[in-house]
């Protein structure tokens, strides 16, 4: 009997016709558009994939869209104040390309301390709930520093569930029941399935695939 996501991904759609790739595609490019790396000051970003983590109770995928920023190769210690900035353009990058997808909750993910989006030493991801993201996306006048706010405030410092404001990258392609789909626009970045969600995790705790 094929698997869950052998069901919901083996033509990279689900039987209700949402192409994941298609709409990470959409979300990538829209970040594309909405950050330049010479405008932040930053080496890179993208959108890396789409990790189907479960399946709905009308079977359709669970999702959580991964976003990714590299902050640069000598950043020891990230500024905060352009972190939550990058959080929320990819947010809003993210939102309307995935809208009427079952979205958990949207993962952007920041390496530094290393060079490129998947070979830093350090991984660190802020967890958006949709409801978070709704607000950011549609709440006339809830801006960066609103939504910093809300965050820190929602935040109950267990790093697996979202809202988490400062946590560690979960690599989601470990998970048995998980895996990642990548698009073109990421796989032209230099994204794998794999590579995608990998945790860039400190020194100490290993690189593991990034």
């Amino acid at each position: 009997m094929p698997s869950l996501l052998e069901r919901l991904l083996g033509d990279d759609s689900t039987e209700e016709g949402v192409d994941l790739e298609e709409r990470e595609d959409e979300a990538h490019e829209a970040l594309h558009n909405r950050v330049t790396p010479e405008t932040y000051g930053i080496d890179d970003r993208a959108v890396t994939g789409v990790a189907v983590v479960n399946e709905g109770p009308d079977e359709e995928p669970i999702t959580v869209p991964i976003a990714r920023f590299s902050l640069g190769e000598d950043v020891e210690s990230p500024d905060y104040d352009l972190v939550w900035d990058l959080a929320s353009e990819a947010v809003r990058a993210m939102v309307p390309a995935f809208e009427g997808v079952f979205v958990r909750h949207y993962d952007v993910q920041f390496t530094f301390d290393g060079d490129g989006l998947f070979e830093a030493e350090e991984c660190r991801r802020i967890a958006v709930t949709p409801e978070l993201a709704d607000r950011l996306v549609s709440e006339p006048g809830f801006g960066a520093a609103d939504f910093k706010s809300a965050m820190l405030e929602a935040d109950d410092i267990d790093d697996h569930i979202a809202p988490v404001a400062w946590g560690d990258c979960v690599d989601y392609s470990s998970n048995d029941n998980a895996a990642v789909v990548t698009g073109a626009a990421a796989a032209a970045a230099g994204a794998s399935a794999a590579g995608a969600s990998c945790a860039g995790a400190s020194a100490a705790g290993g690189a593991g695939g990034c």
